[in-house]
């Protein structure tokens, strides 16, 4: 497992120039070169100013260092709390940092580290804003038809994110977390149990409306949530994918 990831973390920082060969088994092959070429569906910059599709993103888009990069300096609860910057790269580490030190699972600490990944592609689509975006679809739906017009808008967000999940964990040589189901319930009862104590720790103990109801353990934690800013943040995200999944990349 660990050459096969080796293997997929050097794609993961190669980014293809016209028609450059693909090993095999890279995705896509000819097909992908078709879909970088095309005028893209929904177009995105990359960090280098370049545009690429984000309704096809394939191997050569997954590039370790600028993932752990953005999510180094994207916000949890969209900075709402007082005080300085906790990241979505700090959370997805500590998380799994969590997970390791309660089960001693390399790969589901893995799971954990990868499972917001997407969001240095889409940015952040909070909770509430999901809620608020299915407020105003089914306003806009005629009564009869609102009933579904919630679950339409939460499916179409979550195929999105898991479009691009499942190339993040194939080019780190993982199964779809679908596949996996007691890994992709630990990881969002992972993602529930911190969210309920980052919540706590930054909003000073007073936003339970926010919560998810469920009482859930409180995450062994190493250190505090103290935030750490983004280059500590980069760096730590770095030594995880290392640490748990063998993926060696470095900040240039």
């Amino acid at each position: 497992m660990k050459a096969a990831q080796r293997k997929a973390a050097t794609l993961g920082q190669q980014r293809p120039s016209g028609h450059m060969a693909r090993p095999a088994g890279a995705a896509g092959g000819d097909a992908a070169d078709a879909r970088r070429e095309a005028k893209p569906i929904v177009p995105a910059f990359r960090p280098d100013g370049s545009a690429m599709d984000l309704a096809n993103v394939c191997d050569a888009d997954i590039v370790w260092t600028e993932i752990a990069n953005g999510l180094s300096k994207i916000t949890r609860f969209n900075g709402r709390y007082p005080g300085a910057a906790y990241s979505v790269g700090q959370h997805c580490v500590m998380g799994a940092d969590a997970l390791m030190n309660e089960t001693g699972d390399q790969v589901l600490a893995g799971y954990f580290l990868l499972h917001d990944a997407h969001e240095a592609f889409t940015g952040d689509i909070t909770r509430p804003m999901v809620q608020l975006i299915e407020h105003y679809h089914q306003l806009a739906m005629p009564a009869a038809r609102r009933s579904a017009a919630s679950s339409t808008i939460r499916n179409a967000i979550e195929c999105a994110k898991n479009a691009i999940d499942r190339v993040v964990f194939r080019v780190a040589g993982l199964a779809p977390i679908e596949h996996m189901p007691i890994y992709a319930r630990q990881v969002a009862e992972m993602d529930n149990r911190m969210l309920i104590a980052e919540a706590y720790h930054f909003f000073d103990k007073v936003a339970p409306a926010c919560l998810p109801s469920a009482e859930l353990r409180v995450p062994r934690l190493t250190g505090s949530l103290k935030p750490w800013g983004p280059v500590k943040a980069e760096i730590a995200y770095l030594d995880r994918l290392e640490r748990y999944l063998g993926i060696v990349a470095r900040v240039s």
